[in-house]
């Protein structure tokens, strides 16, 4: 007995749908579905979404740390990758890390120096720009929550930042030996055994609209202080799932449709 393919009706032919032996084929086929008929293209995508924890050497205080979503909203970061106001973004998984690298200036790199930054999965004393002091700080954030607000709903009311906690068997800056020259016997990067090495599966998928106002933040449990030792460090979201061009407008339509 044969099985006959789905297929899924688009402006420019038929798409025959792939059998959903996994979750994200399964939501690929439901989006392209939904959008595929309107002339709306769905792809496999990401959005990064960063943030400067202090932008000088001077001492200051963390509470809560604010992501910019939309492409047009305040300063973009070299590195980031942010929702065109045109689209939609259906988010499948969520990773979290934090980043470092050297500056000129402390705490304000250049896009170039932004460009080279590592990625982090811990705070790590043994990074320059983190130092044992900061990094007892920066635990904070892994025991705060990560939440999300689009319009006047919130989406996601508390994920627990330790979700994303990983500590690999070799850190950044750990020595091995002793012995000349100094700096042989130093670790120069953590292990990254997985892919995303930072990720967790968000369930349900959750779709960013270009044309809403989305609020990503992390709550710490309290106020900590906070000095950047060196060069700088961020706070890094990245968004895994598939960006649908051009489907702000469409959606708002489907929604009106389904209410």
């Amino acid at each position: 007995m044969s099985v006959r393919a789905a297929r899924i009706k688009a402006q420019g032919g038929d798409i025959v749908a792939a059998q959903p032996f996994s979750r994200r084929q399964a939501v690929f086929n439901e989006k392209a579905s939904q959008y595929a008929g309107q002339g709306v293209i769905t792809t496999p995508g990401y959005l990064r979404l960063e943030t400067l924890l202090a932008n000088s050497a001077t001492a200051t205080t963390l509470s809560q740390i604010s992501f910019n979503t939309l492409d047009t909203s305040g300063v973009k970061l070299a590195t980031e990758r942010r929702l065109k106001l045109a689209d939609s973004f259906t988010i499948t998984d969520i990773s979290f890390y934090l980043g470092t690298g050297t500056a000129a200036a402390v705490g304000a790199p250049t896009p170039a120096e932004q460009s080279v930054e590592r990625l982090g999965t811990f705070p790590n004393a043994g990074l320059p720009q983190i130092g044992t002091a900061s990094a007892v700080q920066l635990e904070a954030i892994y025991n705060g929550f990560l939440s999300l607000r689009v319009d006047t709903t919130t989406f996601l009311d508390s994920i627990p930042m330790r979700q994303f906690y990983r500590v690999g068997d070799v850190a950044t800056g750990v020595q091995q030996s002793s012995g000349a020259p100094a700096a042989a016997g130093f670790v120069n990067q953590s292990s990254w055994p997985l892919s995303m090495f930072g990720r967790s599966e968000l369930l349900p998928t959750i779709e960013l609209n270009g044309q809403s106002n989305i609020e990503f933040g992390i709550t710490l449990p309290t106020t900590v202080a906070y000095t950047q030792a060196a060069g700088f460090t961020t706070a890094v979201i990245i968004l895994n799932g598939f960006l649908n061009q051009g489907a702000a407008t469409v959606q708002r339509r489907v929604q009106r449709r389904l209410r």
